[in-house]
């Protein structure tokens, strides 16, 4: 039995703001000086503070114009009343604990999957990062070799992930899990539901030394707020 126990750690922030439950509407121009420009101002009609239900609760600003997100290489922005006081947010739910290959075979690969799942408001979204504390070895000095040519093959003594999913970052090749954080998943902006797959493959050759593997593995997912 080759077993793999998975630790998560969810790493998220948590900000207190000031909200105003009303304000008049106000018609403003265009506000300019020798150093800056102010292209468009926010024009408002209505709003709540209290919507709300048994499954949800709302904040919503009527009339806003011009909102919406702006970034560039040196900076991000939200534009808009309620986007300014969004609470920071982030979720990371994991399919399974541990993985199992049973028994390896050196006619095939073995490989067992687990989905992790992020959903973040956070305006440079997130980063999943995974390690090991040590290889997939036996409880003495035997341990299977880590994939170093992209592809784990039925045969070879070779141990590694790979991502599936639109922000696997793995996606192209069989990789290494080593004792330095690797990212597994990321997304670049807010993300409602990411899914990403990591699937982990092991196999032996005729040299590999008989015994019950097992290592553990840390996932850890934060949210670039």
């Amino acid at each position: 039995m080759k077993n793999i126990f998975i630790k998560v750690i969810i790493i998220t922030f948590v900000f207190i703001s000031l909200i105003a439950f009303w304000r008049t509407p106000v018609s403003l121009a265009l506000m300019n000086s020798e150093s800056y420009i102010n292209w468009m101002d926010s024009l408002n009609f209505g709003g709540e503070e209290t919507s709300s239900s048994t499954n949800y609760q709302l904040q919503d600003t009527a009339g806003e114009i011009g909102t919406g997100e702006i970034s560039s290489t040196n900076y991000a922005g939200l534009i808009g009343f309620r986007q300014a006081e969004a609470d920071p947010k982030m979720t990371f739910a994991i399919s399974d604990t541990s993985v199992d290959f049973g028994t390896l075979s050196t006619s095939s690969v073995s490989s067992d999957s687990i989905t992790i799942t992020s959903t973040t408001n956070a305006v440079d979204g997130y980063v999943t990062t995974i390690y090991e504390t040590e290889n997939l070895k036996t409880g003495g000095s035997a341990d299977i070799d880590d994939v170093a040519d992209g592809t784990v093959t039925a045969g070879s003594e070779e141990y590694g992930i790979r991502t599936s999913g639109t922000d696997g970052q793995m996606n192209g090749a069989d990789t290494a899990i080593t004792v330095s954080p690797q990212a597994v998943a990321s997304h670049a902006s807010w993300i409602n539901g990411s899914v990403v797959t990591i699937t982990f493959k092991a196999a032996i050759s005729s040299l590999t030394s008989a015994g019950a593997y097992a290592h553990n593995v840390t996932l850890i997912s934060t949210g670039r707020f």
